[in-house]
């Protein structure tokens, strides 16, 4: 089932297989670029069409990714009543901060018990 939004627990239940597409996602760019470097365009290719799979599988599950390399994610979610996002790049174990959608990675704040994060239950 898909949601429009993800509440906590739901982006947490997603986190790792979002960790492992991450890691197929940031492997077909190093791969892509390899083959770049020695010259094996048909390669690049394969490697590009990968990525765009593993894009777009990610995106259909909702998951907003924002940078290959940094490994960073958003989940659409309602925190306080206005759009935001729960916010997890890969070098954190678990999804710990969010930010409004108009603040981006530099608005980033720790989850807290004083944030409403709307929930399925």
């Amino acid at each position: 089932m898909e949601f429009p939004y993800f509440d906590l627990k739901t982006a947490r239940e997603i986190l790792p297989w979002v960790k492992g597409k991450i890691m197929e996602l940031r492997q077909a760019e190093i791969n892509a670029q390899r083959a770049l470097i020695d010259g094996k365009k048909e390669f690049i290719q394969s490697y590009t069409i990968k990525m765009d799979s593993i894009l777009k599988e990610l995106t259909e599950k909702g998951v907003i990714v924002r940078d290959i390399r940094m490994g960073l994610v958003d989940f659409p979610a309602v925190i306080n009543d206005r759009p935001a996002y729960l916010c997890w790049k890969t070098d954190e174990d678990d999804i710990i901060y969010w930010h409004y959608t108009e603040e981006g990675f530099r608005g980033r704040k720790m989850i807290t018990d004083k944030d409403v994060i709307l929930s399925y239950q």
